[in-house]
């Protein structure tokens, strides 16, 4: 048993330093090109970004140490049910003979097709909640990437992996995929005055995610994409009126803590329980008491 404790520290400790390093290279990389692009005002930004930058450090380490083993095995079991189970829609050896390349941008592409719709599930009733934690960031950052709750982790995970698997993509695209999109996904979180100019046709740019995260404006229910634009141009969901300077967050009080923000959804969704609950029973009290 003390073994096996030993073990278990240990990978978590090894985790901790892979994630270390590589937030250290993004780190530098951001705030190196924050310098460059907005010179001492970069300063300011990070200033006032400080008290929900900590909050991200902190969903980060959550995150590290126990949210993320849990959804590697999650992706696994279902990466694994799909192989052996006769579910596949494409053969693997299909992309074998497409090559890499036209594998990737196809892996990128319907990835992407696939979250757009998953992004806009996540902000329906039932599973807002959850994803309203990821947009209490106030500042947005690229460290708000850092910031999703187990819940939204786990859906995200699985509906993103899930149709990605049935299409027969081989592991090293399924990766390769995650890759791109996270660290573009910590790109378009940086606050930078970008909107590609015509490229912004076809990418998602920081100034359009920017929108996303607006608050209490007509652009928070607009562009889910992460990576191709043309899924919010295509589904009406677009929204770049120019430069994002309205603020950001969200109307819901999820707190202002990690712990307050990771009982959050379980609050709100045992208050709409109640509330429903009550809802239905006022018929029958009400035929009761006539």
């Amino acid at each position: 048993m003390i073994t096996e404790a030993a073990r278990i520290a240990q990978s978590a400790a090894n985790s901790l330093w892979v994630a270390l390093q590589l937030l250290l290279i993004s780190g530098i990389w951001f705030c190196g090109l924050a310098l460059l692009v907005k010179g001492k005002k970069a300063i300011a930004a990070a200033r006032s970004a400080a008290r929900e930058v900590r909050v991200n450090l902190s969903w980060l380490l959550l995150d590290v140490l126990f949210v993320a083993p849990i959804i590697a095995l999650l992706v696994t079991s279902i990466r694994f049910g799909i192989a052996h189970v006769p579910l596949r829609v494409i053969d693997e050896g299909v992309w074998a003979l497409a090559g890499r390349g036209a594998t990737f941008l196809a892996v990128v592409f319907l990835g992407d097709f696939v979250s757009y719709w998953r992004h806009r599930l996540e902000h329906t009733h039932w599973l807002w909640p959850a994803h309203a934690i990821h947009h209490s960031d106030t500042e947005v950052t690229w460290l708000t990437l850092a910031r999703f709750h187990p819940v939204n982790r786990a859906v995200t995970a699985s509906v993103d992996i899930a149709p990605l698997a049935l299409l027969g993509f081989p592991a090293w695209a399924l990766i390769a995929n995650e890759i791109l999109r996270h660290y573009y996904g910590e790109f378009i979180h940086a606050d930078f005055p970008w909107t590609y100019g015509p490229l912004g046709r076809l990418f998602v740019s920081p100034v359009m995610h920017r929108w996303h995260h607006a608050r209490d404006v007509i652009g928070a229910g607009s562009n889910f994409a992460t990576v191709f634009s043309v899924f919010d141009r295509a589904f009406g969901t677009y929204y770049v009126p120019g430069l994002c300077t309205v603020p950001l967050g969200v109307a819901d009080d999820v707190g202002q803590t990690t712990i307050r923000q990771l009982l959050y959804p379980f609050v709100a969704w045992a208050r709409e329980l109640r509330r429903r609950r009550v809802r239905d029973d006022q018929p029958v009290t009400a035929e009761v008491n006539r």
